[in-house]
């Protein structure tokens, strides 16, 4: 496989790993969403929703792992000519920005709920709206993040 076949294939797997992190940062989003639907109603019902967020973290992994090496890899191929652009490296550091969100606030907040939701601390009210304001502003600023990464790959501006 020379360098004109590869280079395709590696922005199919880099779309596909951005596609991995966005779609089930969406999910996530809506999986809470419900959850705080249930929360007040049915504390049971609402641990399995809640459940259902448990294998998200992983994914979103696989999809930064493969988003990082297939942009290491078409920056090889393309000898870095992105690398110099403006627009390319807003990208880099919203993409920086996203990821750390993701480990050091949403993953924390998500921990803590289901912390509390285990120990069946409905009564935690004070604490649960903190942490129910916490993802919303997440999940926010995630979405805003994916768009905007989107945004600058199609419009390339320099």
């Amino acid at each position: 496989m020379n360098a004109s076949t590869f280079l395709p294939a590696l922005v199919v797997l880099h779309l596909t790993g951005l596609t991995i992190m966005a779609g089930t940062t969406i999910i996530d989003f809506t999986i809470f969403k419900i959850f705080w639907k249930y929360f007040d109603e049915d504390l049971a019902k609402s641990k399995g929703v809640l459940a259902g967020t448990s294998g998200s973290s992983r994914l979103i992994g696989i999809g930064a792992a493969l988003l990082v090496t297939t942009g290491i890899g078409m920056m090889a191929l393309t000898h870095g000519v992105f690398g110099e652009q403006l627009w390319f490296r807003i990208k880099i550091g919203i993409v920086l920005i996203l990821m750390l969100n993701g480990i050091l606030f949403g993953r924390r907040q998500g921990e803590k709920l289901r912390t509390i939701v285990k120990k069946n601390g409905a009564y935690l009210t004070e604490q649960i709206n903190q942490i129910k304001t916490n993802l919303n502003i997440f999940f926010a600023i995630q979405l805003a993040l994916f768009f905007s990464i989107v945004f600058l790959s199609v419009f390339k501006f320099n």
